[in-house]
C-alpha cells in the first residue's frame, strides 16, 4: 500500500506547480476520453441544483465542465423507475433515467460535442453485484410462459430487442453513442436470477450468461456496428477475477470490443500505479482496449451532516488528501498515468453532479416518497453549494477546453 505524509501547505504547493505546469507529452492514445455520469443532472435541476464555475459564476452544469475539458457523457437507461420497482422497499423516481430523459441528454451532450458512453441496466433500479432485477414489465411477460427455458429464451430476445430499439431511437435523433455498455458491473452476473453466476460453484450459469452479452452485443451492432460494446466489472486492479470472468467469456465465444473498470481507491485499495500496472496487463493478455467506467475520490471526510459518505476514505491516500487539493492531485494524478498507459480509452467520474440538494437521494422510499440520503455529496466535482472546485483545473490540463466559436 502506497501511504503519503503530505502536510495540507505542502500539497496546495505540489498541487499549484502541477497544474501549471505543461500539458504531458501527447502518448499513442491521444486524446484521452474523460467525462462522467451526467444522468442524474436533469432530475438534480428539477428539484433546484444550481451550480457555478471556479469564478463563482452561475452557468449550466454540463457546459461548466465541457468548458473544463469533459469530453465524453456517460448516461445510463432504467427501463421504468417509478414505485415499486425498485428493491427492499426503495426506487428511483419515474421518469428520470428512462428513454424520453435519456434522449434528452444524450441530445444535450452532443450538442456540446461530447462523445457519448450509454450503460444499459436493463433494469428499472440500480445495478451492481448484489442487484440485478429484471424490469417490471419483463417480469409479467415471463411470468406468463410455461418453463425455465421458454422464459430464458424470451428474456434473452428481449435484450436483443430492447437494444435495438434504443440504439435506434438514438440514431435517429443524430446522438449514437460511440461506447455501449451491456450491463453495469456484471461481475456477479445480470438480468437474476437468469444471468446471475453462482450455485454450488461460481462457474455455474456462465452459458446463460454469455448468451444474455451477446444479446446485448448483436443489439448495438445491428444497429452501429462501429459503436464499441463494452463489458464492464467493478474492483479494478484484482488480475485474477478479470481473467476468470474474460477467460470464461472467451471460451463461450461471446463478443465484445472494449473492458470496462471501475476503479475507486476506497473500494480497490489500490493506488493509480497499481491500478496501471493492472491495465497494461489485462489490455496485453486479450489485446482490447480498457475503459475506466468509474471512478471517484472524496474531497471532504464528511457529508453536510457530519457523516461519513459512501467513500468513507480514499484507501491507500492519506486522510490530508480528503480535501479539495487532495481530490485535485489524484485526479491529476490519474489521469496523466492514463495518458501514459497504452489501450487505456479513457475515465468517467461518478457522480460529478449530485451535490446535496432537497429532495434528492440515492433513491425514493415507496412507502412515503421520501428520498433517502445523498451518500456521494462528498466526491462531487463542485461543493456542497454548487461551485466547481479545483479539480477541474486539473481536467483542462490534460484535456483542453474546446475552442470557443
Amino acid at each position: 500500500m502506497m501511504t503519503f505524509a503530505f502536510r495540507p501547505f505542502a500539497l496546495a504547493a505540489l498541487l499549484s506547480a502541477a497544474l501549471c505546469a505543461a500539458a504531458l507529452p501527447a502518448s499513442a492514445n491521444e486524446p484521452l476520453l474523460a467525462g462522467g455520469d451526467y444522468s442524474v443532472l436533469p432530475l438534480m435541476e428539477k428539484h433546484g441544483a444550481m451550480f457555478s464555475d471556479r469564478q463563482g459564476k452561475p452557468g449550466d452544469a454540463l457546459k461548466i465542465l465541457r468548458a473544463s475539458g469533459h469530453n465524453i457523457a456517460r448516461l445510463r437507461l432504467y427501463e421504468g423507475p417509478g414505485p415499486g420497482t425498485g428493491n427492499e422497499g426503495w426506487h428511483w423516481p419515474a421518469g428520470s433515467m428512462d428513454l424520453p430523459d435519456l434522449l434528452k441528454m444524450a441530445r444535450r451532450s452532443a450538442d456540446l460535442g461530447m462523445q457519448i458512453e450509454l450503460t444499459f441496466h436493463y433494469s428499472d433500479f440500480w445495478t451492481n453485484s448484489k442487484t440485478q432485477i429484471v424490469p417490471a414489465k419483463w417480469r409479467a411477460e415471463l411470468d406468463k410462459l410455461p418453463g425455465d427455458d421458454a422464459r430464458f429464451e424470451r428474456l434473452r430476445q428481449l435484450v436483443f430487442e430492447r437494444t435495438r430499439e434504443v440504439m435506434a431511437a438514438l440514431k435517429a435523433q443524430g446522438t449514437t453513442p460511440q461506447y455501449v455498455s451491456v450491463g453495469n458491473e456484471t461481475e456477479g452476473g445480470m438480468l437474476y436470477p437468469y444471468g446471475k453466476l453462482g450455485g454450488k460453484t461460481l462457474d455455474e450459469n456462465w452459458p446463460r450468461l454469455g448468451a444474455l452479452f451477446q444479446a446485448g452485443y448483436d443489439g448495438v451492432k445491428a444497429v452501429s456496428p462501429a459503436s464499441q460494446v463494452i463489458i464492464h466489472l467493478d474492483d479494478g486492479g484484482n488480475v485474477a477475477k478479470y481473467r476468470h470472468y474474460f477467460d470464461h467469456l472467451q471460451k463461450l465465444g461471446v463478443k465484445w470490443d472494449v473492458i470496462g473498470a471501475s476503479y475507486y481507491p476506497f473500494w480497490t485499495k489500490r493506488s493509480v500505479a497499481q491500478f496501471t500496472a493492472f491495465a497494461k496487463e489485462i489490455t496485453q493478455h486479450y489485446d482490447r482496449d480498457l475503459f475506466v467506467m468509474e471512478t471517484g475520490f472524496n474531497w471532504s471526510p464528511v457529508l453536510p451532516n457530519g457523516h461519513a459518505g459512501q467513500l468513507s476514505d480514499n484507501g491507500p491516500y492519506p486522510a490530508s488528501m480528503s480535501s479539495p487539493e487532495g481530490q485535485a492531485a489524484f485526479i491529476d494524478e490519474l489521469l496523466g498515468a492514463l495518458r501514459r498507459t497504452d489501450r487505456v480509452l479513457g475515465v468517467l467520474y461518478w457522480d460529478p453532479v449530485m451535490i446535496e440538494v432537497p429532495g434528492t437521494g440515492w433513491a425514493v422510499r415507496d412507502a412515503d416518497g421520501k428520498p433517502g440520503a445523498n451518500v456521494v455529496s462528498n466526491t462531487t466535482l463542485f461543493d456542497f453549494k454548487g461551485r466547481a472546485l479545483p479539480v477541474l483545473d486539473a481536467w483542462r490540463k490534460h484535456t483542453p477546453a474546446p475552442r470557443k466559436e
